[in-house]
């Protein structure tokens, strides 16, 4: 095949993701890479950008790409920057599965497969009912869905999926916040940003030290329990074990709420969907499988090329760093009819809202509980539930695509 080579930069479509449009409108921003190639080379960011559902899938499952090296040299260079500030902080990234390739990325996932089962997190669901429901009771007019419901239910589920006390919520909420600069690829270089880091990093080991070692003595039904029978056949070390607890807290928290409430906004905004969606129960499970195609909380996955290979007609040099756009996959026209309608009916819906291959989320189980509970009872609650305002304001980072406020009104 002939390799195309980058185009020249003034026939280029705007590549930065981080600008203010691209952060407001992130689905037309891919659109018009994807549109002019859907496997882009960014001069902005010195990354390629894939766009296209066929090549991030194929991304998703290809062994030329590594999960953990764009990490790695990260890493690094924050340990030098900011020595002394971040070690807990970076320590825990060990057992973030997502970040590793394998034989560690499979050490690492197949304990936590183990435990967090289909029929474990069904067995949550009446727990996920009643805490919905609590939080709506407590709901007040002009209250944002996103600080006042979405984050507290999310934040109180993953409480319970791993045992830990209801007390922990604002904490993990904090924690979630100033850790997700980390995770999020918000720039090391602001003021303040190793401090907030270090110090979360840091209140992490110190209160979940403390709870993995009363579990060891006191296991019960929860999740730390379940990973501590499990993981010791492993032979993890303590740093993986806290990591995995850190990443299935601020994944199960942080992208669970998001998805939650750029769900309900999408209702919100389209009339016909939401009156369908009060009306039909039978549609829920394909309306989150919509919602995750539609406006997931996943912006993109980021990946380096192990060795110089060729993809989408371009030649990949080893060592450069790919960024695989979900939100542009998710809308590619060659998969989805009409991908830029909300079909709550869609079928068949391959979205890659989860991932794919390896690496598909181990926590999309629970995921789909929670927004296949919260989402119907909300609407059913407040039929005449309304945006308080059409000024959204989104997330400024590269990865995650979630919604800083939602104040909504109901009479």
């Amino acid at each position: 095949m002939a390799l195309h080579p980058v185009p020249a930069a003034r026939s280029l479509p705007p590549d930065d993701v981080l600008a203010p449009a691209a952060i407001a409108d992130p689905h037309r921003f891919f659109r018009r890479l994807r549109e002019h190639d859907p496997v882009f080379y960014s001069q902005r960011h010195q990354v390629w950008i894939l766009t296209g559902h066929e090549v991030v899938d194929r991304a998703f499952k290809d062994k030329q790409l590594s999960s953990a090296r764009a990490m790695a040299s990260f890493r690094h260079k924050l340990a030098e920057r900011h020595a002394g500030l971040m070690q807990h902080a970076l320590s825990l990234l060990d057992g973030w599965m997502l970040l590793n390739d394998p034989p560690d990325h499979t050490r690492l996932r197949d304990p936590v497969r183990r435990s967090f089962t289909p029929a474990f997190a069904a067995s949550l669901i009446p727990r996920i009912e009643a805490r919905v429901d609590a939080l709506l009771d407590s709901l007040q007019e002009g209250a944002d869905l996103v600080t006042e419901f979405a984050q507290p239910l999310t934040a109180l589920v993953i409480c319970d999926l791993l045992g830990v006390a209801d007390s922990e919520r604002e904490f993990l909420r904090q924690w979630t916040r100033d850790y997700g600069q980390l995770i999020y690829g918000a720039s090391s270089h602001q003021a303040g940003y190793a401090e907030s880091v270090g110090r979360a990093g840091d209140e992490f080991y110190a209160r979940f030290s403390q709870v993995i070692a009363e579990k060891r003595v006191n296991p019960g039904p929860d999740l730390i329990s379940h990973l501590l029978a499990t993981s010791s056949r492993e032979d993890w070390t303590e740093s993986e074990l806290l990591g995995t607890c850190s990443m299935l807290l601020f994944a199960g928290h942080d992208t669970t709420s998001a998805l939650i409430a750029s769900s309900t906004r999408a209702l919100l905004l389209d009339e016909e969907a939401r009156a369908d969606f009060r009306n039909q129960p039978t549609l829920t499970e394909s309306a989150v499988e919509e919602f995750l195609r539609f406006d997931g909380p996943s912006k993109t996955f980021v990946r380096t090329a192990k060795e110089t290979h060729e993809r989408g007609g371009h030649v990949v040099e080893a060592g450069q760093t790919l960024w695989l756009s979900v939100l542009g996959a998710n809308q590619d026209p060659a998969v989805f009819d009409a991908p830029e309608e909300l079909r709550l009916a869609r079928d068949p819906n391959p979205h890659l809202g989860f991932g794919a291959g390896i690496h598909f989320c181990v926590g999309a189980s629970l995921a789909r509980a929670e927004a296949r509970t919260a989402l119907p009872r909300l609407f059913e609650r407040f039929p005449r539930l309304r945006p308080a305002s059409l000024d959204f304001a989104w997330s400024p980072t590269l990865v995650d695509r979630s919604l800083l406020r939602l104040p909504v009104v109901w009479r």
